[in-house]
Order: structure tokens, then C-alpha cells, then sequence
């Protein structure tokens, strides 16, 4: 899986966890999930769920803090590392 795939999967995961917001999901990769959205723990749980179920990994106590998933791009970024960990320990 490219990053390009996971972002774009990425995009639409989290446009539809906030799609109570109003966001136009073309948008969504622009905005701070927390400041802008209003990113709370339970929204936040619900990411984590979403990821580790989407993507098949497990993400660490150690990463589990909401600045680490307040953008796209840091989402991605951890996503891919996991999954290029996973890889290597096959």
C-alpha cells in the first residue's frame, strides 16, 4: 500500500467520522483535527479503532497521544511506519 493510497483511505475514513462537522472532505486533509474539529477522546478512540481495524495494526501505548493524529499528515506518517514495521517482521 502506497501513501498515497493511505492517505486517500485515510481522507475518507476520517471525513466520515466527522461528518457531523460539516467538512467538505476535500478539505478535511487541510485542517487540524483537534483546534479545527473539535477532536474529543471519544472521536479519538474512534479513529484509533478505525485505523487499527482499516489498516491491520496495532498502534503502540507509547503513540496513543492526540497530537500524534491532530492532522492527515501525521496520521498517514505513523500509518505508514506501522505498516512498514509489520512488513519487516514477517
Amino acid at each position: 500500500m502506497t501513501d498515497v493510497n493511505i492517505k486517500n483511505e485515510l481522507i475518507k475514513l476520517v471525513s466520515e467520522l466527522f461528518q457531523d462537522k460539516g467538512i467538505d472532505p476535500d478539505l478535511i486533509e487541510y485542517v487540524d483535527l483537534i483546534d479545527d474539529l473539535g477532536m474529543d477522546s471519544m472521536l479519538f478512540l474512534s479513529v484509533i479503532i478505525e485505523l487499527e481495524t482499516t489498516f491491520g495494526i496495532i498502534i503502540p501505548d507509547d503513540l496513543l497521544l492526540m497530537d500524534n493524529f491532530s492532522t492527515i499528515e501525521k496520521i498517514c506518517s505513523l500509518v505508514l511506519q506501522l505498516i512498514i514495521a509489520k512488513t519487516e517482521k514477517r
